[in-house]
C-alpha cells in the first residue's frame, strides 16, 4: 500500500469515527440537538432582582479600529460607520491608542473620538509603547507615557471609561521581547502606565493587559497592583455565549490575584463558517451570531462582568476566506447584519438616560420547562419593568478547527471537498407562563430580533403564556 493510500485510508477510517461520535452525540441529544431539554418537566423560578436598565445598557460597548486609518470602513467610509456606531445604542467603543506624539498627523482619529464623545459614547482605550515617528517606539522601560496625556487633552479625563493595557502580549511576544522576555517586560509597561494615568488622572479606570492562555497569564504575573480590573477575552469559539468565560476566570486567576472585576474587551463571533485562513475559532451563521450576540451582552453582566465589547463593529474586509475579516455587527459594504439590528433594538427598549436610582421589587413566577430558560429583571425611572427571557441553548453545531477533531476535519474536506451543510439548530419556542402577583396596567411583548414593534399588547393581565426562543424576548410590565 502506497504512503498516499494509506494515508487516506486513516483519514476515512478516522471520519468515520467522527461521524458515529457526532451521530451518538445526537441520539443523546434528541432531535433538537439540546442536552436537557427534553422530559425535563414543569419548574418554577421564583422573581429575579431588578436593575436600572440603563445600568445594563451602559454595559455595552462595541470594539473598533478607528486607529487603522488603511482599513476602508474606519478610513474611506468612515462617516457612515461612525453614524452605524452611534445609532446601534452601545454605550462605549473600545479602541487603539496606537497614535504617533512626534511629527505625524492624529487629527482623523481624534476627531472621530470627539464625535464619538460628543454623542454620549465612552472610550476605552488600549496602549502601547510611545510611537515616536514612523516605526520608532520607546524602549524598554517605557517611561514615555506621553499618549495618556494626548488622550486626555483631546476629549477629557470624564470621556475616557478606561485606559486597557497592551493586547495579548503572549499573541504579540515578538514585540515584547520575545517569549522569554514578554512576561516581564508586558509587567513593566503596565506599571509605567499604571502610575502615569493615576498621576494626571486618578478616575480613569486603568484595565490589566490581555493574554490568551493560562500560560499567558502565568508568564505576566499578578498585575492586580498595578491595574484596577482585570481583562479577559472569552470567545466562546462558536458556542453558547458563556462556554469559556468562567474557566478563563480560573485560568487566568494568577494576573488578577486580588480578585478585582473582570472587563471583556473583545468576545465575539465571526460570520464565516468556511473560512480557511485567521481562523481562530469556529465561525457560525449570521442568524446565530444575532441570536448569541444579544445573549452574550446579557449573561456577561448577569455574571458580574461591568463592562463588556464585542469584537467588532464592521468587517474589515470583503473576504469569506479569512475569518478575521467578517467579526463584524456590520458587513463590509457598512450594510447591517441581524446581529446589529437585534441588539440595536434591545438597547432602544432598556436605555434610560438620567440620574441613577434603586429599583424597586417585582412579585411574578415563571411556570414552564424552565431548566434552561434565563432571565433578567430591569426597571426604569418611570417605574415599568422589563423581564428579558431567552432559552440559553446552542443555535450551531460549529465545525471543529483545533484538535484532533479539527485535524480529521480539514483532512476529510481535502479529500470531501469543504462542509458546505447548514449547521444552525433550530429550536422551538419553549412555553413559559408568567404570573404576576398583582395585575399589571399592560403588558407588552417584543421580539428584538424580530424588531422594534410590539409582538402583543394586552391590558388589565396577571398572566401571560410566553413562547421564549432561544434568543432574548422581552415583556414590558406596566404596575
Amino acid at each position: 500500500m502506497s504512503t498516499r493510500t494509506l494515508r487516506l485510508t486513516l483519514v476515512l477510517v478516522l471520519a468515520l469515527a467522527v461521524i458515529g461520535a457526532v451521530a451518538a452525540r445526537r441520539m443523546l441529544l434528541g432531535s433538537d440537538g439540546i442536552l436537557g431539554v427534553k422530559g425535563g418537566g414543569t419548574r418554577t423560578l421564583t422573581a429575579a432582582r431588578a436593575v436600572w436598565s440603563d445600568r445594563f445598557v451602559s454595559s455595552v460597548g462595541i470594539a473598533t479600529h478607528f486607529s487603522y486609518d488603511d482599513l476602508l470602513p474606519y478610513g474611506h467610509d468612515r462617516g457612515k460607520t461612525i453614524s452605524s456606531l452611534i445609532a446601534s445604542g452601545a454605550r462605549f467603543v473600545r479602541d487603539g491608542l496606537s497614535v504617533s506624539v512626534n511629527g505625524e498627523s492624529n487629527e482623523k482619529y481624534w476627531g472621530t473620538m470627539r464625535m464619538l464623545t460628543d454623542s454620549g459614547m465612552k472610550l476605552v482605550l488600549v496602549t502601547y509603547p510611545t510611537r515616536l515617528g514612523g516605526t520608532e517606539v520607546d524602549p524598554y522601560p517605557y517611561k514615555d507615557q506621553r499618549p495618556l496625556d494626548t488622550a486626555v487633552a483631546r476629549v477629557g479625563a470624564a470621556n475616557i471609561l478606561a485606559f486597557e493595557g497592551p493586547n495579548e502580549v503572549d499573541n504579540n511576544n515578538e514585540s515584547w521581547g520575545g517569549k522569554q522576555a514578554y512576561g516581564e517586560r508586558a509587567r513593566t509597561y503596565q506599571s509605567a502606565m499604571y502610575a502615569h494615568a493615576k498621576q494626571i488622572a486618578p478616575s480613569i479606570t486603568v484595565l490589566s493587559p490581555t493574554v490568551t492562555s493560562a500560560d499567558g497569564a502565568h508568564a505576566v504575573g499578578d498585575v492586580s497592583a498595578m491595574s484596577d480590573a482585570g481583562t479577559l477575552h472569552p470567545y466562546p469559539d462558536g458556542d453558547i455565549p458563556t462556554a469559556h468565560l468562567g474557566r478563563m476566570q480560573s485560568d487566568f486567576a494568577g494576573i488578577n490575584a486580588a480578585k478585582k472585576p473582570w472587563w471583556v474587551t473583545e468576545t465575539g463571533y465571526h460570520t464565516s463558517p468556511n473560512a480557511t485562513e485567521s481562523l481562530y475559532q469556529p465561525g457560525v451563521s449570521d442568524i446565530a451570531q444575532s441570536k448569541y450576540v444579544p445573549r452574550l451582552y446579557l449573561d456577561y453582566f448577569a455574571a458580574g462582568i461591568p463592562y463588556t465589547s464585542v469584537y467588532e463593529l464592521i468587517d474589515e474586509h470583503d473576504d469569506k476566506t479569512n475569518a478575521e475579516a467578517n467579526y463584524g455587527l456590520l458587513y463590509y459594504d457598512g450594510e447591517p447584519k441581524k446581529a446589529y439590528g437585534a441588539l440595536k433594538n434591545l438597547l432602544g427598549l432598556l436605555s434610560d438616560r438620567g440620574a441613577p436610582f434603586t429599583p424597586s421589587s417585582l412579585d411574578y413566577t415563571l411556570t414552564g420547562a424552565t431548566s434552561t430558560i434565563r432571565q433578567s429583571l430591569f426597571q426604569k425611572r418611570d417605574g415599568r419593568f422589563y423581564l428579558v427571557l431567552w432559552n440559553d441553548v446552542p443555535v450551531y453545531r460549529p465545525k471543529a478547527v483545533s484538535g484532533w477533531e479539527g485535524r480529521v476535519r480539514k483532512y476529510w474536506e481535502r479529500v470531501a471537498g469543504v462542509d458546505k451543510d447548514v449547521r444552525d439548530v433550530f429550536n422551538s419556542p419553549v412555553p413559559v407562563t408568567l404570573t404576576l402577583a398583582k395585575k399589571a396596567r399592560t403588558v407588552t411583548l417584543y421580539a428584538p430580533l424580530r424588531g422594534a414593534v410590539p409582538i402583543s399588547v394586552d391590558s388589565a393581565k396577571s398572566t401571560l403564556l410566553v413562547p421564549v426562543p432561544d434568543n432574548p424576548v422581552v415583556v414590558e410590565i406596566t404596575p
